[in-house]
């Protein structure tokens, strides 16, 4: 949640957590430890809670059961031969009340999110998200740490041609 709170803070449109880690899509035997669904309920609650105009769109589906459980997240990407099966597959308004999070997951009064920011304050992040899910969070960023490197190099690189290209459209319409 700490990611999907500070990308709200920044302003971007979309956030789009995987509801399975990426490599479970490709490979049916890694067992990733189930769906995470709640995240998705959790950041599209907090947003419209704190008015942010960030929306979730879920990723990584694998089955029918988590698309209808996140049946009204702003929108979902979902994998052809899941959308394949969605589009065969008969679905009733009621199978949506009964499944869908966001139908049975409306926060009552007392149990609003409690509102947080990391927007300036890069410790508390990194500390919170090391803390979530059991910790899981600090073997995902020691994990990521080389391939951030590499990324950050890549935005820099599309950033410096970005510049240059809206150069460019400028001088000519200069002209």
């Amino acid at each position: 949640m700490e990611q999907a709170i500070l990308a709200g803070e920044c302003g971007c449109m979309y956030i789009s957590p995987f509801v399975h880690e990426l490599k479970a899509v490709f490979d049916e035997t890694y067992d990733d430890g189930g769906a995470n669904l709640a995240l998705c309920l959790e950041a599209q609650q907090y947003y419209e809670h704190y008015s942010y105009s960030t929306r979730v769109k879920a990723a990584a589906l694998l089955s029918v059961a988590e698309a209808k459980g996140l049946a009204g997240v702003a929108a979902i990407t979902i994998p052809p031969d899941l959308l394949r099966t969605l589009a065969s597959t008969e679905v009733l308004g009621q199978d949506i009340d009964e499944l869908s999070l966001f139908t049975k997951g409306k926060p009552s009064k007392g149990n609003q999110p409690v509102r947080r920011t990391y927007v300036d304050d890069e410790t508390s992040w990194r500390e919170a998200f090391s803390k979530a899910y059991d910790g899981k969070g600090s073997r995902l960023t020691s994990e990521a740490s080389p391939l951030l490197t590499h990324t950050i190099k890549a935005i820099d690189a599309f950033k410096e041609y970005q510049i240059k290209g809206e150069q460019l459209m400028l001088e000519k319409e200069k002209r």
